[in-house]
């Protein structure tokens, strides 16, 4: 007879994920897990099988309850959603940004899955930004003005590593009226 898992699968990814988030895949220790979820190795080795099939799991999890799609595929389309596209990032509990934009720092090492993963997520927000950018009126060069905002709120999340979201507002703000002019 087994023994009854001793945790909530869905809190140690939470927590896992913030982790990963802040140290990313290679600086994450299994001790480090250990102490962050209160699951000793057995157990997550048990549940997840390897670490990085935990990172990807996390990854996944990520995607699933994060309010990018809800928010782009809120009616009417347009550039309110453009604009409310930024506010996660900015007021997400924990770490800031986005953790599969910060997960791509790592890209040479994480799992194929993971990668896998993060492109199919990138594919379904430039669908959905190109969506809304068409709503919004926009004609000419949807493709690459999708593309553009993807990469700005890439780049975003990685100075949101280091810096205030209230010091990135301004640039945010700029570059969604710059957007519009166009």
């Amino acid at each position: 007879m087994g023994r009854t898992k001793a945790f909530v699968r869905e809190e140690v990814l939470d927590i896992a994920t913030q982790l990963f988030w802040e140290k990313g895949l290679a600086d994450t220790s299994l001790s480090d897990l250990e102490k962050a979820t209160g699951v000793n190795k057995s157990g997550l080795y048990a549940e997840f099988e390897s670490k990085d099939n935990l990172f990807f799991e996390c990854l996944k999890r990520y995607k699933d309850i994060h309010p990018s799609y809800q928010i782009l595929n809120t009616a009417p389309l347009g550039w309110n959603n453009i604009e409310n596209f930024f506010r996660p990032s900015m007021t997400c509990k924990g770490k800031k940004g986005c953790f599969m934009s910060n997960s791509v720092r790592e890209y040479a090492i994480i799992p194929a899955d993971a990668k896998n993963l993060i492109a199919e997520n990138s594919k379904l927000v430039l669908e959905l930004l190109e969506k809304n950018l068409r709503a919004a009126g926009v004609k000419k060069n949807v493709k690459a003005t999708a593309k553009l905002i993807t990469n700005f709120a890439a780049g975003i999340s990685l100075k949101l590593n280091a810096m205030k979201p209230e010091e990135l507002q301004a640039e945010i703000t700029f570059f969604l009226q710059m957007l519009k002019a166009a």
